[in-house]
């Protein structure tokens, strides 16, 4: 069997080099004129190795080491931005046994940043170019002894980059951009070995391998393409056999791929070069148990089995996943003719393609620790999200990334590392950089066919010209990649860009003399205020909106281990800390005109434009779905965010702790909802409407009624009126509106009321219940008016699922508003706490239950309850 070494881990070092002074420490000697000559034997003795691990990136070890102050803390990363400028040498010693006759000694990369020279003992063994392109490298000769040996690997200076603000055409090579600095991260520009190495010992070496299910439209007729290259000694005679067993294990099929000497032509007398080979082979699976996205069904997932053999007996075996599920996209229903197609046919089921932009859990992505990444796909999943846009300022994910997708039910919209610059935005027409673009997909799409939640693929993020989004008609760079997708992975959706267009903006001007153009568009990410906001949604045109979000203030925690005590006021970009940390998203006048320039505290400002993100993102979220199926893609930026910013659009902070938007697009995101259409949130008196809305996923039968009501905070009714449903409830729809008159609400001394909106079926069972702050004022600074509230708070262990309960009655005073509750350790600790929070005002008598989860975190638990108008209470978690 093969004999694999796991290089990966803490046992290297590493030290800067500038110039070539990266060749005195690789332990190669150096010609060197003059007195540099005298330097080179003692150099690679000399003090400033600096401890490293692998995989990493070099500012997270020197971070570690002591040589760079935090580089996630106030204006700390510019003290890091020399380093993109220097080489590093990574080294580290390495035992491994003699390769027996006939056994060869591959050293292998997964992923070096940007690139790298691999020296083995001083031997130059091969080099590294880009970010997603593996190395193998032939070292039998050099491990043939079966000592100690060491491994160097120098990394170039960072190429020169585009920041967001500059040209795409300038562009010249296929990697994330936003290190550079982009409006969510400063300029933090990534270098290191940033996936794993090993070294593998044996006589058959298996690389390149692809694999690819389809299921035809019958739904009972499936087929996996499985294609590999391998190398074996001469004269070896590889076999391969492959086997697809079920999700319980069983083997469903098998077969032996024929395999094709690919040096058939050389001289065959017995050589100690290996011969190469390539097998290719299709595995028919009858009747297949189906994979169904989040909502709809089970993930089910097939192990495809790989078993290659030698004439000696020896064998290497690799795995993979596949799931079978058959996608179509189809023309939105009452869509303008001509447009794209948006709406996803699952095995034959239409769907809403609800979810989240995604951006990497870190912009060192050599630092993201596998996790993370499960936790924020849990939490995407969690609230009922569907589809995650990998977007293309950043990476072509992971393995590990899609392998949590697929069982979590999580389709992915993976876009190429491309994107959109403030002052350009075509990429390059240079030959060179169309056949860069082609090389790497050749690299990138064939190690991605296999997963089943990869839905479609996209050329770049907001690519366009004077004419509006790209196409492949104006873009030779988009044409070469919409041409090896689909030579690579035939059948699978591809879009050029994101927004397509025909037009980009969506924005009250462009609705207005261009209705019928909004097919596919972005933005805003701002709040547009009090009244703006809800006219721009409540008109809005597209068929997808495919990014859009609102600003808000980072969570409590986060906040107080990132802004230093003396930098945290003023909030706004007269402050040098907040502007370095999320200038593009500090909407602090915004926040202050919505509640009367009365904010006078840090916690107030936060928890104030935490809730004009929450309310903000929900209603633009829940506009766009009671659109459907006319609308069928509904993609808030962002979920999480890259680098800890003081504000940003991420609804889970850099720490993986939600936000008070996530939790109330969660809501938005249920499968049966009413919900509130309304003009604005301060009346300033006179009247005020709502519209109850209603939908239901699965479908409802007619029968049941809708009851709307405006409420005091004490509870007292001010109006409402009951609508019967007569219909059986399938798309949204409207079930009543109810009018009032505010004149005089706020002279009785309370200004702060709540539409109420209940959904009842036939037999008098809830379906939802919707409550909304408004204000009878001009803006929402009664807010800060509301009188103190008492709470009672119980905490219970449930021992069906090891989560805690919080239980959070109301025991006096007005309702309460701005209820959350978060995780209360210090700032760094591991672990989350995974809050299933309801984030509706709570009124008088009302009691609310809280589960809370904790994830990979020590003893010692806490919780933080607070909101506008109660004491912060803190919750001892009674497990821990």
């Amino acid at each position: 069997m093969k004999t694999t070494i796991d290089l990966s881990g803490p046992a290297w070092s590493v030290r800067e080099a500038l110039g070539d002074t990266w060749r005195w420490y690789v332990d190669k000697p150096v010609t060197a004129r003059n007195n540099v000559g005298e330097a080179t034997a003692r150099a690679g003795l000399a003090p400033g190795w600096l401890p490293a691990r692998v995989p990493g990136s070099v500012i997270g070890d020197l971070s570690r080491a002591g040589e760079l102050p935090d580089p996630y803390v106030a204006r700390n990363s510019r003290c890091a931005e020399w380093v993109a400028a220097r080489s590093w040498v990574y080294r580290r010693e390495f035992g491994a046994p003699a390769p027996a006759p006939g056994e060869r000694a591959v050293l292998c990369f997964d992923g070096v940043d940007p690139g790298a020279r691999v020296y083995v003992d001083a031997v130059e063994v091969g080099t590294l170019d880009g970010l997603y392109r593996p190395g193998r490298f032939d070292v039998t000769e050099l491990v043939a002894d079966g000592g100690a040996h060491r491994l160097a690997v120098v990394i170039p200076p960072a190429p020169p980059g585009e920041p967001q603000v500059g040209r795409t055409d300038r562009v010249t090579r296929h990697a994330p951009r936003m290190g550079y600095g982009w409006d969510f991260c400063p300029r933090l520009i990534h270098q290191g070995i940033w996936r794993d190495v090993r070294l593998e010992i044996g006589t058959v070496h298996l690389s390149d391998l692809r694999v690819r299910a389809e299921l035809d439209a019958d739904l009972g007729s499936s087929r996996v393409h499985v294609a590999a290259v391998l190398e074996a000694a001469d004269g070896a005679s590889p076999a391969v056999k492959i086997a697809v067993r079920d999700p319980y294990g069983v083997t469903v099929a098998d077969t032996d791929a024929s395999v094709v000497d690919l040096d058939a032509d050389k001289n065959s007398v017995a050589s100690p070069a290996p011969r190469s080979h390539r097998f290719t082979t299709v595995v028919h699976v009858s009747a297949p148990l189906l994979w169904w996205p989040k909502g709809m069904g089970e993930q089910r997932l097939y192990t495809v089995e790989v078993r290659v053999s030698d004439t000696a007996g020896q064998a290497v075996q690799h795995t993979t996943t596949v799931g079978f599920r058959h996608v179509e996209m189809r023309p939105n229903t009452g869509g303008p003719a001509g447009a794209l197609p948006y709406t996803a046919v699952v095995n034959h089921r239409p769907m809403e393609l609800i979810g989240w932009n995604w951006a990497p859990a870190d912009a060192l992505y050599g630092e993201i620790d596998q996790s993370k990444v499960e936790h924020l796909i849990d939490l995407a999943a969690r609230c009922g999200a569907r589809i995650l846009r990998v977007w293309g300022g950043g990476l072509i994910e992971t393995e590990q990334f899609y392998d949590a997708c697929d069982r979590a039910g999580l389709f992915v919209w993976q876009e190429f590392s491309q994107s959109s610059s403030g002052m350009q935005s075509a990429p390059s027409t240079s030959p060179g950089f169309v056949e860069h673009l082609r090389e790497e997909a050749r690299v990138v799409v064939p190690s991605r066919t296999h997963h089943p939640a990869l839905l479609m693929w996209g050329g770049g993020n907001e690519l366009e010209d004077d004419h509006g989004p790209l196409n492949e008609t104006r873009s030779l760079a988009l044409t070469a990649l919409r041409d090896e997708v689909a030579r690579l992975d035939p059948g699978r959706h591809w879009v050029p860009t994101s927004p397509t267009g025909p037009v980009f903006h969506n924005r009250l001007d462009v609705i207005d003399v261009r209705p019928d153009d909004m097919h596919d568009v972005h933005g805003p990410w701002e709040h547009q205020g009090l009244e703006a906001h809800y006219t721009l949604y409540n008109q809005g045109r597209a068929l997808a909106h495919t990014e859009f979000g609102v600003e808000g203030m980072a969570n409590r925690r986060l906040w107080r281990s990132l802004v230093p005590a003396a930098d945290r006021w003023p909030t706004g970009r007269d402050n040098p800390v907040y502007r370095h940390l999320g200038d593009w998203w500090n909407n602090t006048e915004v926040v202050q005109d919505c509640f009367g320039g009365r904010l006078r505290t840090p916690d107030q400002v936060r928890r104030a434009s935490q809730f004009l993100q929450a309310t903000g993102l929900a209603y633009a979220v829940e506009a766009d779905r009671r659109r459907w199926p006319r609308s069928s893609m509904v993609i808030p930026w962002q979920l999480a965010e890259s680098y800890p910013n003081g504000w940003c659009t991420a609804v889970i902070d850099h720490s993986g702790e939600p936000k008070l938007a996530y939790h109330a697009v969660a809501r938005a995101y249920l499968p049966e909802r009413v919900t509130a259409r309304v003009d604005r949130m301060a009346h300033d008196g006179g009247h005020a409407a709502v519209e109850a809305w209603i939908w239901s996923e699965p479908g409802r039968a007619e029968g049941g009624q809708v009851t709307a009501k405006l409420l005091t905070s004490a509870g007292g009714e001010v109006a409402a009126e009951s609508w019967s449903v007569p219909g059986r409830v399938d798309q949204p729809g409207a079930a009543g509106m109810l009018m009032a008159d505010l004149a005089g609400v706020g002279d009785l001394g309370d200004p702060v009321l709540f539409w109420d909106l209940e959904w009842r079926a036939a037999d008098s069972s809830l379906i939802d219940r919707e409550r909304v702050v408004l204000s009878s004022g001009p803006n929402l600074a009664p807010m800060l008016d509301l009188g103190r509230a008492e709470l009672r708070v119980d905490v219970t262990s449930r021992s069906d699922d090891a989560s805690t309960l919080v239980r959070v009655e109301h025991a006096g005073g007005p309702a309460v508003v701005g209820l959350q509750l978060s995780d209360d350790r210090p700032a760094g600790l591991a672990g989350w706490a995974v809050v299933d929070l309801d984030p509706r005002p709570l009124l008088p008598g009302e009691t609310r239950e809280f589960a809370v989860t904790w994830r990979s975190a020590p003893p010692s638990r806490r919780l933080l309850l607070e909101s506008w108008n109660t004491d912060p209470l803190i919750v001892e978690d009674i497990a821990s």
